[in-house]
C-alpha cells in the first residue's frame, strides 16, 4: 500500500492516507480537513475506512466529513465515547469543536481486516485509555503513544494515565522491531 503523510498545522498531527486500488484507508484524519480531502480528490481515491488511535480531538477532527463521503469510522471501544464529546475529546482544550460521529466498529487487539489487507491492533492505554497502534506489514502507525527514538506520549492530559503508558510502552518493544514508526506529531 502507499503511504501519503499530510501534517496538520494546529499541532503538527500527521494523518496517513494508505492507498490501494483507487481506496484509501485514513489513519488520525486531524485538523485541515480540506487538506485531506484534497489529497484524496486529486488522487482520485475513495475514502473507505478511517482508523484512529485514540480519541483526541486533533487526530479525529475530520471524521465526519469522510464518513459523509461514505468512509467508515473504527476505534477502539474504550475511546469511542470521544467521538461524540468535545469535552471529552479535549476540543474545548484549543477552542476547536469537533463534530460528533457515530464509529461504524470498533478495532479489537489483534488481528483486523481493511480492504482485504491485514492490520494488526495493539491495545497502548496511557495516552487515553482507549490509545492503540495499529501495524501493517512493516509500517506501525503510533498515534501519541510513541514517537521515534524512543520518546512516548504525554500522560497528563484527561485520560491519561503514567503507569498504563509505561506498561504499554513495554508491551510495545518487540513489534517495533524491524518496522517503520509512523507518529502521531512531528
Amino acid at each position: 500500500m502507499k503511504i501519503t503523510k499530510i501534517t496538520n498545522s494546529l499541532l503538527q498531527e500527521n494523518c496517513y492516507i494508505l492507498e490501494k486500488d483507487k481506496s484509501a484507508i485514513i489513519i488520525d484524519p486531524g485538523i485541515e480537513t480540506d487538506k485531506i480531502i484534497g489529497e484524496l480528490t486529486s488522487r482520485g481515491l475513495k475514502p473507505e475506512y478511517v482508523l484512529l488511535t485514540h480519541g483526541h480531538f486533533d487526530h479525529i477532527y475530520s471524521c465526519k466529513e469522510l464518513k459523509d463521503m461514505g468512509a467508515k469510522i473504527f476505534i477502539t471501544e474504550v475511546d469511542a465515547p470521544k467521538l461524540l464529546d468535545n469535552e471529552l475529546c479535549m476540543g474545548f482544550f484549543y477552542n476547536v469543536n469537533c463534530q460528533p460521529v457515530l464509529p461504524d466498529g470498533f478495532l479489537v487487539e489483534g488481528e483486523n481486516e481493511f480492504l482485504g489487507e491485514k492490520f494488526e491492533v495493539v491495545f497502548t492505554p496511557g495516552h487515553t485509555s482507549g490509545s492503540c497502534v495499529i501495524i501493517h506489514d512493516n509500517e506501525i502507525f503510533t498515534g501519541d503513544t510513541y514517537f521515534e527514538e524512543g520518546v512516548y506520549g504525554r500522560c497528563d492530559l484527561l485520560d491519561g494515565h503514567k503507569d498504563l503508558l509505561e506498561k504499554s510502552i513495554e508491551k510495545l518493544r518487540p513489534y517495533l522491531k524491524n518496522k517503520k514508526v509512523y507518529a502521531g506529531h512531528e
